[in-house]
């Protein structure tokens, strides 16, 4: 899989192993993919709406037929062509409004960890509808809103527009998609315990910090503490490299409230 590490909120894959937190948020990124294989035809014409980096459209494309990656950032777009675009795999950017596809040209969607970072999630969501094919599936994953805001409060991260509860989520997607089922994405009863400390920034400091803090001095800092012996609270040793894997992660239906991540399966 490779070390990974966070530019923005994008995932990647080159050092991304300064701590524990951090290697857990790549392996659940990681699982969500490996997830979603299992569950779209290999025959298929796939559209990742908010590819990145490319390193997960990149897995895709070595199992489906044809897979098109989709993100707002030209940059990141010709990173993602330069390294993984194949005879089967392509990249494109769009303006943020409407997608440079026909109407009913895919057979199955996938958007992880995007829609809380779009100005218009209905407009989003109708021209995601818009270029599947009458029965496409999507696969769309969102940070858990109840897990880390208490009710009313902004989001502490500074990149997402809005979070969603289970039950946003399935109003947002039921108005284009039928079917629309909710699931949680967990962590095993250690990782979740991990990655649900400390997650709400009740202190209006504290969220204050995290909203305005830099992606590279945050990435920084974590680097530092890497660098530490363990008495003084390092991670030096790292041995959670080898203690934690993707397989740590899965899927559960009926206990959306109390996912890291929200998991929504919709047929159009």
């Amino acid at each position: 899989m490779g070390g990974s590490s966070v530019i923005g909120e994008r995932i990647v894959p080159e050092q991304f192993r300064v701590a524990k937190k951090q290697y857990l948020l790549y392996l659940r990124h990681y699982f969500i993919y490996d997830w979603a294989l299992g569950r779209i035809d290999s025959g298929a014409n796939l559209l990742e709406v908010g590819c990145g980096e490319g390193y997960g459209t990149d897995m895709f494309a070595r199992k489906i037929a044809k897979v098109t990656g989709l993100d707002l950032n030209e940059e990141a777009v010709a990173h993602a062509s330069a390294r993984y675009a194949a005879d089967n795999c392509e990249f494109t950017s769009y303006d943020g409004t409407r997608f440079p596809f026909n109407t009913e040209t895919f057979d199955a969607a996938v958007s992880f960890q995007v829609i809380e970072h779009v100005d218009d999630d209905a407009m989003f969501v109708a021209e995601i509808s818009r270029v599947l094919k009458p029965g496409g599936m999507l696969l769309m994953t969102t940070p858990n809103r109840l897990l880390r805001l208490d009710p009313g409060q902004t989001p502490w991260n500074r990149y997402h527009k809005r979070e969603y509860s289970p039950a946003d989520l399935k109003e947002v997607l039921s108005a284009k998609f039928s079917g629309v089922q909710i699931c949680a994405i967990k962590g095993s009863p250690e990782v979740q315990r991990v990655l649900t400390s400390n997650l709400r920034a009740n202190n209006p400091v504290a969220a204050a910090l995290k909203r305005h803090m830099s992606e590279s001095l945050k990435l920084s800092l974590l680097r530092l503490k890497a660098a530490l012996p363990s008495f003084l609270g390092g991670d030096r040793k790292r041995e959670y490299l080898e203690k934690y894997s993707y397989h740590d992660f899965s899927v559960v239906a009926g206990e959306a409230g109390g996912g890291l991540d929200l998991l929504a399966i919709c047929r159009k």
